[in-house]
């Protein structure tokens, strides 16, 4: 016997027990627009691949893990799956987000849905991927950074939030929102490129390294992450045989440096994060683990190596020939080879490996 559907064309119960989850407005009956019920059911089910996703109605009473049929009945539901990413999605923080969404022409693709807020108008969009990008070690990291281009377009193309992280999106069948369904087409990465590209919204190279100076939503998290960890390497050598004033010292920094967002991360998160570093240094850093010797003695190698580099002719910025040219690939690809093998002899003859 087949399973029955994740969802069905809402009762008159089913509308009652979902609005009363939701905060009282007048008539929280709103019906799905655009595509049938049926279609737009068929769509999402096939793009909703969250086996047990987090949801919430009011994200003050906290945010968890559900069943799917029981995610279904709150307001907001996970997107997508943390590590596959087939649901890019827009948080439209202004009284005609529904406009913005509809004005595509020349300007970007048409999203596949429109979840709207009736009561201010906000919306958040979402445009379905054919093959969905995998964010893990095991996916493509050319992939994810068109991905993240392309979120980044398709934000500036409708003027979305962007502190918004896209882990959690409207439920398009909450009777709360408005929700249109505009049509089913899916599209890759590429095919989202041009008419973003043409319009100008496509950007410009540099812009991860803009975004780490102002970092918003989850790339805090990152930005944090990066900059604490190159500081928990060279601090390691100020406590040697003292892990709980290394672990303090971390957590320090991790608090300075989280004190120049202009919107900092919560105490808790912070907490996470300077025992991940210290953590994973305390126990799996060969340099902490084979003592101030060793770190001394990887220092010597590392900077040995710097100074041949630097003193080598050829080895400025324009490669040390006349003008402004510099080495060609094959040539630079030759001598970072070298360099590289130079490197790890030293290391071997400090009996470091």
């Amino acid at each position: 016997m087949p399973a029955p559907p994740l969802l069905a064309p809402p009762t008159a119960r089913e509308q009652a027990l979902r609005a009363s989850l939701s905060a009282p407005i007048d008539d929280p009956g709103y019906p799905v627009g655009g595509l049938p019920f049926e279609a737009a059911r068929e769509i999402w089910e096939r793009l909703w691949t969250s086996r047990y996703p987090l949801a919430a109605d009011a994200f003050d009473d906290g945010v968890w893990r559900q069943t799917r049929e029981e995610a279904m009945t709150r307001m907001h539901v996970e997107t997508h799956p943390k590590h596959v990413w087939g649901l890019i999605g827009q948080d439209v923080d202004h009284p005609d987000g529904a406009l913005r969404a509809l004005s595509s022409t020349g300007n970007h693709p048409m999203p596949n849905v429109i979840i709207e807020n009736p009561v201010n108008g906000h919306a958040h969009l979402g445009w379905t991927l054919t093959v969905p990008v995998t964010t893990t070690n095991y996916g493509s990291r050319r992939s994810v950074r068109l991905g993240l281009a392309v979120e980044e377009a398709l934000r500036v193309a409708v003027g979305g939030d962007p502190a918004y992280t896209g882990r959690l999106i409207k439920n398009p069948f909450h009777p709360r929102w408005l929700t249109h369904w505009i049509h089913r087409e899916t599209r890759t990465l590429n095919q989202l490129v041009p008419t973003l590209a043409a319009a100008g919204h496509m950007p410009t190279r540099g812009w991860h390294a803009r975004r780490r100076r102002e970092p918003v939503g989850y790339s805090r998290n990152e930005t944090l992450f990066h900059a604490v960890r190159h500081f928990a390497y060279r601090e390691m050598r100020h406590h040697w045989g003292d892990p709980d004033s290394y672990r303090a010292a971390i957590a320090r920094e991790v608090g300075i440096r989280n004190a120049d967002f202009g919107i900092p991360l919560g105490a808790n998160e912070l907490g996470h994060l300077a025992r991940s570093i210290s953590d994973w240094t305390i126990n799996y850093s060969r340099m902490w683990n084979d003592g101030p010797a060793a770190y001394d003695a990887t220092f010597s190698a590392i900077q040995a190596a710097r100074g041949r580099k630097g003193g080598r002719a050829g080895s400025g910025r324009n490669g040390g020939l006349t003008g402004n040219s510099r080495p060609g690939g094959l040539a630079r690809g030759v001598i970072r080879a070298d360099e590289s093998w130079q490197l790890q002899d030293e290391i071997r003859k400090a009996g470091l490996v």
